[in-house]
């Protein structure tokens, strides 16, 4: 399939690769393994979190955990994972950027879920323009930035919710970078 990459591990927005959408034993009711099945079954679209460091560096993150959580407010969140780095940057207050990617950017997800080269910085040859301050990447399908207002652990992972200041939609490709079963994956044409 078109974009598929080759199993690897977790990212830090909770991408996990390999192994198909079946459990090699069935696992019990509740259980992380149910869960972690679940979500494999679960098809979801694939975005990158940016936010800027206390040295002023940029930083990016893929994630497939970004919902629409209000539009009136405009409200969205992510979940990072809690051990990961990235999650210290979506404190309350702070500034993030989400840019939803299509499918061309599947080597960029690689990129920002430290699965791929990064020749000097991660944002290094990757199209991108500032926006209040944090990167948001060229040729993404949407973007918005704005300030994280709430910040919930839970378990494994950060819920972080952010109130949208700008945002805007790129072309329209219909074709967006999805994540199903471990693998990044395309709509099919029709």
């Amino acid at each position: 399939m078109p974009g598929a990459t080759e199993p690897g591990n977790w990212s830090g927005g909770g991408i996990a690769f390999g192994g198909g959408s079946r459990c090699r034993s069935r696992p019990g009711a509740g259980s992380p393994d149910m869960i972690e099945a679940m979500r494999r079954r679960w098809a979801s679209g694939i975005a990158v979190v940016t936010a800027v460091d206390a040295d002023g560096r940029f930083r990016g993150v893929t994630v497939s955990s970004m919902m629409i959580v209000s539009e009136e407010p405009s409200v969205l969140a992510v979940a990072l994972t809690a051990a990961g780095s990235f999650q210290a940057l979506a404190r309350v207050g702070a500034v993030l950027g989400i840019s939803v990617l299509d499918a061309t950017h599947d080597f960029v997800a690689e990129r920002f879920a430290g699965r791929a080269p990064l020749p000097d910085a991660q944002f290094g040859g990757v199209a991108h323009t500032i926006v209040e301050g944090v990167p948001v990447l060229g040729g993404a399908l949407a973007w918005a930035v704005g300030r994280v207002r709430q910040r919930h652990a839970w378990g494994d992972h950060v819920l972080a919710l952010m109130e949208v200041d700008q945002g805007d939609l790129g072309p329209d490709t219909d074709d967006p970078l999805l994540t199903y079963a471990g693998r990044y994956r395309r709509l099919e044409a029709g």
